[in-house]
């Protein structure tokens, strides 16, 4: 993953003009000023500082996209997206990254000098080492990053950027000196360019497909590193797969404040400065629906998981202008009868037997949060369920403790707590655990985030979660998780990360199948076509253009997506239903319903 510290336009004259400066080494001006000595239109290499690697990008004269697979680019002014294409300026990009699969810095060495041509003996020399063990490392090299040959890694490190600056050794003596980065190198010590003896012919450049990605931050940062992992894992395969028609993947992301309507407007604004392809985020626009009249306007293919029903029906009433827009999961709509019918199976099988029938609901106090509405009651009422109260919980500013003594007060069989947010939930958890109600808990999606049982240890175990798009603990689910941790280092949670990852693919299946980038095409595709992901089949050909939920709309699962329900049970989340995908006797009952409440 990378994360862009800095981003410096240098102008021929010597001027520069900054974007982002933080942790930007200084000797790297050096290197962007140099570049106007070489014949290059875009020059990558990899600089170590300290103990971090920097992925170093230079493009000259506005060239506007990375080449890289993920590039993160921060807020930017109106003046510098507003900047020319004129020639005589270097635009310098400078992101702190992880070398892919545990590559050393001293194998970085070793496969740079393998580009510029040197024996095992040359490279040897200038490492201060035995020609034995720069093969071992080349074997290293091979196995690591899965090639065959000595050329195959040479041109995995020119195709990639894995070319460490300042060269080991200094320039002399590589046998390949017209490579970019001798250039420039050569050009930084202030020497005469060796490109006139090397002329290269102007092939043309296909053009990348960029795939924008929203990522949220602030309150819903933990839910954005799953939705950004999760769709870089996705980009990385499909260019580890030869991309997309032989166009290379590009990953932008742009990171936004759901609840600040200005951080939305900029964060949009810096992927249609991208002229991205399309746009996939989870629930940015729900908290600020104006946002999707942009959408609309810029006319390129968004698909979310707002789980917002009120958006959905925006969709169906003007396909024509908001035709491009897709939900990837169902609405928020099901989530109380999927309760009930849970509530419902429990009592059947006698795994749990309720004292009252009452149930108190708490919901964030948000926009889009309306899970508690008159068909919920009226579905609860007519299978012998009673509402208690409604609570509302204020983002950010809730006294939890002040709602577990009205949830006392109340001594509801259930709690339907729908806070979206994890840490909101794990507060609320923190509390109710304490209180020790013998009640049962059921949430909607925030327990999914790994930080929700990092902060909450055992006290999470007994939690009842769903959600309408989430990770099916199936065959395809578990090499999802797999390889997830092998990229990340970390297990993902069981709705976001798989989402994102479905939503890249579901894009490459409609460019792939199309041939075509022209939104008309794409949709058209989106529409006609079922896809199988992580998270169940997207069959968006409804009017409203969102999954079909199973089985609370079709009892076919081979057509939708399943409406999920998990439990924590001593740290893992054992699948309660729709059956066949789990079944409700996994269920559990919780430690603190076996007690009188204090």
């Amino acid at each position: 993953m990378s994360k862009l510290t800095a981003e410096i336009t240098v102008h021929s004259d010597g001027r520069s003009t900054v974007s982002d400066r933080d942790g930007i080494p200084k000797v790297l001006l050096s290197y962007a000023h140099a570049m106007f000595g070489t014949g290059r239109d875009s020059l990558r290499f990899l600089w170590r500082d300290d103990t971090r690697w920097l992925a170093v990008h230079l493009l000259r004269d506005g060239a506007r996209h990375s080449p890289q697979s993920t590039a993160t680019f921060l807020d930017r002014s109106p003046s510098h997206r507003a900047r020319t294409d004129a020639a005589g300026q270097v635009v310098l990009r400078v992101a702190e990254i992880d070398v892919p699969r545990g590559v050393t810095v001293r194998e970085i060495d070793v496969i740079t000098l393998v580009a510029l041509g040197l024996t095992n003996g040359a490279i040897a020399e200038r490492l201060g080492t035995s020609a034995r063990t720069v093969s071992t490392q080349i074997e290293r090299l091979l196995t690591k990053l899965d090639q065959e040959t000595r050329g195959g890694l040479a041109a995995l490190a020119v195709d990639s950027g894995l070319l460490r600056l300042p060269l080991p050794g200094g320039v002399d003596g590589a046998a390949v000196t017209a490579i970019g980065i001798v250039e420039l190198q050569t050009a930084v010590l202030g020497g005469a360019p060796t490109r006139q003896a090397t002329p290269r012919p102007a092939y043309p450049r296909r053009r990348p497909i960029l795939i924008g990605t929203l990522v949220p931050s602030g309150l819903a940062d933990a839910d954005g590193v799953e939705m950004q992992n999760g769709a870089q894992l996705a980009v990385e395969e499909l260019n580890d797969l030869g991309g997309i028609s032989g166009r290379r993947v590009e990953h932008v992301t742009a990171k936004v404040d759901l609840f600040d309507r200005t951080s939305v407007e900029r964060a949009l604004d810096l992927l249609f400065d991208q002229d991205v392809d399309a746009i996939t985020t989870s629930y940015t626009s729900a908290e600020y629906t104006p946002a999707l009249e942009l959408i609309a306007d810029y006319g390129r293919p968004f698909l979310h998981t707002a789980t917002f029903d009120e958006q959905v029906q925006l969709v169906r009433s003007d396909r024509g202008r908001y035709g491009a827009i897709f939900q990837t999961c169902p609405s928020e709509t099901y989530y109380g009868a999927g309760l009930i019918r849970l509530l419902t199976d429990l009592e059947a099988r006698q795994l749990w037997k309720p004292r009252s029938h009452r149930i108190v609901s708490i919901e964030a106090d948000s926009y889009s949060t309306r899970v508690t509405t008159a068909d919920f009651v009226a579905t609860a009422d007519k299978a012998g369920w009673s509402m208690d109260e409604l609570i509302r919980a204020p983002i950010g500013s809730t006294d939890w403790d002040a709602v577990i003594a009205r949830i006392a007060r109340l001594d509801p069989d259930v709690v339907m707590i729908t806070h979206f947010l994890d840490q909101e939930l794990a507060a609320f958890q923190r509390a109710f655990s304490a209180a020790g109600l013998p009640a049962l808990v059921y949430c909607i999606y925030g327990a999914s985030i790994p930080r929700f049982q990092d902060d909450l240890g055992s006290a999470a175990d007994g939690v009842i979660w769903s959600t309408t798009t989430g990770t099916y603990d199936d065959l395809l689910g578990q090499r999802f998780r797999a390889h997830y941790g092998a990229r990340f280092g970390a297990a993902p949670g069981w709705s976001q990360a798989s989402a994102s990852y479905d939503q890249v693919n579901l894009l490459a299946s409609a460019w792939s199948a199309t041939n075509s980038r022209h939104t008309k095409d794409v949709t058209q595709y989106l529409r006609r076509s079922a896809y199988r992901g992580i998270n169940g089949v997207y069959f968006l050909g409804g009017h409203d253009q969102a999954p079909l939920s199973y089985p609370d709309v079709t009892l076919d699962p081979s057509m939708g997506q399943a409406h999920m329900v998990y439990q924590i049970q001593e740290g893992s989340h054992r699948v309660l239903g729709p059956e066949p995908f789990g079944t409700a006797s996994n269920f559990q009952l919780p430690s603190w319903a076996t007690r009188p409440a204090r």
